[in-house]
């Protein structure tokens, strides 16, 4: 059958704009992945930790791999609910702060223990070491696991009490960022109150708070206005996480996987120490201030401190290893790689 030359025509024109209307072959493996914190538009973690990492991403994929932001202003930034939404789908990738998510990574909860970190250098590695190597590793077996990390140890602030020795510290209403730390403070005398970084400014200025545990580097709006008196204990340090959708991540094409796995890992944690350094620089700066005083207690003080604080540790860890059996050990490795302990 011989074809018209008005029929010639259309053909082409079918096969023109079909061509035009088709996706290219790199639009069409674009990868977009979700990636959620739960700070603010313009913190640290979103200057610093997962916008660099999205750019160096992208970079790396010659622009295959792209990544959209969700913060704590977002549906998606809800301190509690990171972990749940990587899960369920939600977002493919996202830093969460282990202690806002429940009873989720217990085995974690360890490293947060009262005079366990020195650094977040150190207890970043350490965390990451044990999450690799053994008794961590079932915290995080149905995510695709992409960086662990600690801040600088956590210290006692207060409105206006002077703390220096462990007595100091009964009937102080303190702000806990997680159980372990509220536990450890009860044990002692104090009275704990679990909040989260929006609570936390408005409970000290409705009267609420005499004070907050926390590191230097904290995003709490107004901080060194009202926290007067800072105790250098080294009394706990959080734990954050940042996972990926394990379905989601081993569906990616390799060389986006391959991408992903070069600029996370080990290679991702070991930035955290000058970081938080960083991060912790300012505030610690601002209480130099007038009217401020840092307490630095002598050694006879910072042996009863870890005197006072041992059977706290001791209790948390019998009681994880009800649901960890390993607790111990985990903990007693986690020592020897930080030179912690009490």
């Amino acid at each position: 059958m011989t074809m018209s030359p008005w029929c010639k025509s259309a053909l082409a024109l079918a096969l023109l704009l079909g061509a035009a209307a088709a996706p290219s072959r790199s639009e069409a493996q674009t990868v977009t992945l979700k990636f959620s914190q739960f700070l603010g538009p313009t913190s640290f973690f979103q200057r610093d930790v997962v916008a660099p990492w999205a750019k160096e991403l992208e970079a790396r994929t010659a622009g295959k791999a792209r990544v959209e932001f969700y913060d704590g202003t977002s549906r998606l930034g809800k301190v509690t609910e990171q972990a749940s939404q990587v899960m369920a789908g939600s977002v493919d990738i996202a830093l969460g702060l282990r202690g806002a998510e429940g009873d989720r990574f217990p085995a974690s909860s360890i490293i947060e223990l009262p005079f366990v970190v020195p650094s977040a250098a150190v207890g970043s590695r350490a965390l990451w070491t044990l999450a690799q190597e053994g008794p961590l590793a079932d915290d995080y077996k149905d995510y695709k696991l992409l960086a662990l990390f600690v801040h600088n140890p956590g210290l006692i602030h207060t409105t206006s009490r002077r703390v220096v020795v462990l007595a100091d510290i009964k009937g102080l209403r303190l702000r806990a960022p997680n159980k372990t730390v509220a536990e450890a403070l009860e044990q002692i005398g104090a009275v704990p109150a679990v909040l989260q970084v929006d609570d936390v400014m408005p409970a000290v200025r409705a009267g609420k708070l005499d004070g907050i545990v926390t590191n230097w580097g904290n995003p709490l709006p107004g901080f060194n206005d009202l926290m007067k008196i800072h105790t250098e204990v080294p009394f706990y340090t959080s734990a954050f996480f940042i996972v990926m959708n394990r379905a989601r991540y081993e569906g990616l094409p390799a060389d986006v996987r391959h991408a992903i796995d070069a600029i996370s890992g080990a290679v991702w944690v070991a930035k955290f120490g000058a970081y938080w350094d960083e991060w912790d620089a300012p505030v610690r700066a601002g209480a130099n201030a007038p009217g401020h005083e840092i307490i630095v207690p002598d050694a006879t003080a910072m042996a009863g401190w870890k005197a006072g604080l041992k059977p706290v540790t001791e209790r948390y860890l019998t009681a994880l290893s009800a649901r960890v059996p390993d607790a111990r050990a985990a903990y007693a490795k986690l020592i020897a790689m930080t030179g912690g302990g009490n």
